[in-house]
């Protein structure tokens, strides 16, 4: 027998919380499943309006439909966790497979961006007890026991709801640190090498260079450490309300995260017809793109872009998860230029055109960004970075000040 399940599709804004739409899963036996989407017609009347998607899921009355991101449309899946939060979930509901409705609504209150999920037309908002820098050493002892297999403590809901909300692979949670929220992220036992500090460091390195990427800090958690990075769509505690609709690069190309496609030059051409200002997200693509390949961050995947949408319209949303990656082989995620993934200068340059750039501002840009990186051994070590991990990740920086 034919079934559906449906959530309804909200958007936490400055003047209150708006439905937007209504979600269906339609599964039947002997048919593939199915995703629905349509706006409702009040949120299509609202003066404040916008798409949750420009590209495939323009503002209109249709009723669009997708098989991809499990039934997903991209803006959905996006506010839906990822693996860890995935993993803490799953400890909820052992053994139990749930539905793409589900996933909607077991994502928490602290998802990204500004969207939330109900059963019904009415909001389930509830307020949020958020965990403070007072509660990083049992978060991350009860994550080490999950990442171990150990049974996780009954009484420590509120440490895996604080966790579950968020994408990635890594064990994180969201804190409040003052008047703003961060999200922490803690080591894993499995790493090769001190990621934590590596990341804060190259993350301040991107800042160096000219990079809007966002605040972080390092902090020690007993004998491991734990890198904060703060949320750039929210406003400050204790309000903390969303301040942007978030989509990621992967949505707005509607890839699959299995997909191999994807390229900057692709992410650089919608950025042309949505950006507020194309001209200067296209060239701050450029550098990112540029950064990644001298730091030897292969993991630059189009879940790791993003487009926010708030009171300005679209922009590109400040840099996140730029880690090295010396394990990994010399491509990167996505493709560069004329020689798709190699990483290379030329590759860059390839296309720089796409970017809103003549060849001298390219390679001017280029040549800056090689002499900021050409001392990163000296800047990763005042960083707190450890001299063991430098030496480890200093293949990943073999293309610095070239």
């Amino acid at each position: 027998m034919p079934t559906s399940d449906e959530a309804f599709v909200f958007a936490r804004l400055a003047d209150g919380v708006r439905i937007v739409g209504r979600y269906r899963y339609r599964r039947s036996e002997g048919s593939r499943a199915i995703g629905e989407f349509g706006y409702a017609g009040s949120w299509l009347a609202y003066a404040g309006c916008f798409p949750l998607d420009p590209v495939n899921l323009p503002l209109s009355d249709e009723v669009f439909q997708t098989t991809k991101r499990g039934c997903l449309f991209g803006p959905l899946a996006d506010a839906t966790p990822d693996r860890w939060g995935r993993e803490l979930i799953h400890r909820r509901y052992p053994g139990r497979t749930l539905s793409p409705v589900e996933w909607l609504l077991e994502s928490g209150p602290d998802r990204v961006g500004c969207l939330d999920f109900s059963a019904t037309t009415t909001p389930t908002l509830q307020p949020v007890h958020r965990l403070g820098i007072g509660s990083i050493e049992a978060i991350a002892s009860e994550f080490q026991k999950i990442e171990a297999g150990q049974p996780a403590d009954p009484d420590a809901e509120s440490i895996y709801k604080a966790g579950t909300s968020l994408g990635g692979a890594r064990p994180k949670a969201v804190i409040e640190i003052g008047s703003a929220l961060w999200i922490a992220k803690f080591e894993r036992a499995t790493d090769t090498f001190d990621q934590c500090s590596a990341e804060h460091a190259t993350m301040m390195l991107a800042r160096a260079c000219g990079i809007d990427a966002a605040e972080t800090r390092l902090i020690d958690v007993g004998p491991r450490k734990a890198v904060l990075v703060k949320r750039f769509d929210r406003s400050i505690a204790p309000d903390a309300r969303p301040t942007a609709h978030f989509l990621s690069a992967l949505s707005l190309l509607n890839e699959d995260e299995t997909s191999p496609e994807g390229s900057y030059y692709a992410i650089a051409a919608e950025l042309l017809r949505h950006s507020a200002a194309p001209q200067e997200d296209r060239a701050e693509l450029f550098r990112r793109m540029v950064f990644n390949v001298l730091c030897g961050n292969r993991d630059d995947h189009l879940k790791n872009h993003a487009l926010l949408r708030g009171d300005k319209g679209w922009r590109l949303s400040p840099a996140f998860d730029i880690v090295p990656q010396p394990d990994m082989p010399p491509a990167q995620a996505i493709a560069l230029g004329r020689s798709g993934v190699f990483p290379s200068l030329a590759n860059c340059m390839s296309r720089c055109g796409d970017f809103g750039l003549s060849e001298e501002a390219a390679t001017s840009e280029i040549r800056r960004l090689c002499e900021v990186t050409a001392s990163w051994e000296v800047f990763f070590a005042r960083s707190g970075t450890p001299q063991t991990t430098i030496g480890r990740i200093a293949p990943a920086f073999n293309l610095a000040g070239a």
